[in-house]
């Protein structure tokens, strides 16, 4: 486990990106629980926590990929004309463990 940053650094509802080991993360802030998944849409390379972000959801600022924080997973993709132009179109994220332990986020690689 990694310690990423303290429970206070995200708002509640809000996300955050942050460089651990050498991995781009975006963490989520639902209800008081908190989620990771990869900060860099696998599309082309937009960076998530810089996305419009909600219900859950992150939409990526290049091309409108839409993920969900919780699950890592795909629930929108590019549109069909960018899959063409682009040489295809986006794939679920990763997502990782998290644990909370006094006031601090770690995440588990």
């Amino acid at each position: 486990m990694e310690k990423v940053c303290n429970v206070s650094d995200i708002l509640e509802g809000a996300i955050r990106g942050f460089t651990v080991k050498f991995r781009y993360l975006l963490l989520a802030n639902l209800g008081g629980k908190f989620y990771a998944v990869d900060a860099v849409c696998p599309h082309m390379g937009g960076y998530l926590p810089i996305g419009k972000f909600e219900n859950g959801i992150v939409t990526c600022p290049v091309h409108g990929s839409q993920y969900d924080v919780k699950t890592g997973k795909l629930v929108k993709d590019v549109p069909g004309f960018l899959k063409i132009v682009t040489g295809g179109g986006s794939r679920d994220l990763n997502s990782y463990n998290v644990e909370i332990e006094n006031n601090s986020v770690f995440v588990k690689f």
